[in-house]
């Protein structure tokens, strides 16, 4: 997967931040996301700030919009297919205790766990989908989700800028 991010290091700086943001932003609305390499999407960022091809302050806002944009599809998809979701292949391979689990969860701990979801790969995936499924006040969601977006973009892409700096 790391592969396909190698032809961005001498792209355009615009194309770089289009390709960054649909793959950051894929991997929480589309379920099959969850494969894509968004570590090394953020941390290529990081990179290329660093090495001047990317502005720093644009890439940290390309990466929260499309991680927030993201999020929100799935709440959605969550609140209005929750159940559908439950009996689709991957709620299936989940499983109906774990998913009554991850429920329970987001209702008990709220914004607590959108953020923490959002800081584990795989899990971010499926947190807003529960969410949404959950009922969780969509108000509350959307605040976790800005927040963790920006937590997590901000250490990922300024880890990339500081292992470019390291290795530079």
């Amino acid at each position: 997967m790391d592969s396909l991010l190698r032809p961005l290091l001498d792209a355009p700086a615009p194309l770089v931040y289009l390709v960054c943001a649909l793959l950051v932003t894929a991997e929480t609305a589309l379920l099959p996301g969850i494969v894509l390499p968004t570590l090394s999407t953020l941390l290529l960022m990081g990179f290329l700030a660093q090495r001047g091809t990317l502005d720093l302050g644009l890439a940290l806002g390309v990466a929260v919009a499309a991680a927030v944009l993201g999020d929100q599809v799935a709440y959605l998809e969550g609140r209005y297919w929750g159940p559908k979701l439950r009996s689709s292949r991957m709620g299936r391979r989940i499983g109906a205790h774990r998913w009554e689990r991850a429920e329970t969860t987001v209702a008990r701990y709220g914004v607590p766990a959108v953020i923490a979801g959002r800081c584990l790969a795989g899990v971010r995936t499926l947190v807003p989908r529960v969410a949404g499924s959950a009922a969780m006040p969509y108000r509350r969601f959307v605040a976790g989700s800005v927040c963790a977006a920006v937590l997590w973009a901000s250490v990922e892409i300024l880890l990339g800028r500081a292992g470019a700096s390291v290795s530079g």
